[in-house]
């Protein structure tokens, strides 16, 4: 498997781990120094942070467009663009780095986006 797809497949098993609120799906993915910037408040999330966010919050309705999934050597970003509801939508940018075992996210940022 290519590095842009062994990305895509991960990307949807991260999008997965949302929409169930799961942290056994996301925890494969994430580096243990993984950390998350708040792109609405510009706060940095630690590690124990986000997974607590994600198991008190799940999204089923989260969908994903406009993919883009961009490797550079050992360092690949993914981003999208999100929506929960019709008319609302973010975009996050995923920053990956190549470990032994393969790619782990080491960095992620959610904002909002204006709207339409």
């Amino acid at each position: 498997m290519d590095d842009t797809q062994a990305l895509t497949d991960l990307n949807l098993q991260f999008i997965e781990a949302f929409r169930q609120g799961s942290w056994e799906l996301l925890a494969p993915i994430l580096s243990p120094s993984f950390r998350y910037l708040d792109g609405a408040t510009g706060e940095v999330w630690t590690h124990e942070r986000y997974v607590d966010n994600l198991r008190s919050n799940p999204a089923p309705s989260l969908a994903i467009d406009q993919v883009a999934v961009h490797v550079d050597g050992g360092t690949a970003v993914v981003s999208a663009r999100t929506s929960r509801r019709p008319g609302s939508y973010g975009r996050y940018v995923d920053t990956y780095e190549r470990r032994r075992d393969g790619w782990l996210c080491v960095h992620a940022c959610v904002w909002p986006l204006p709207s339409e």
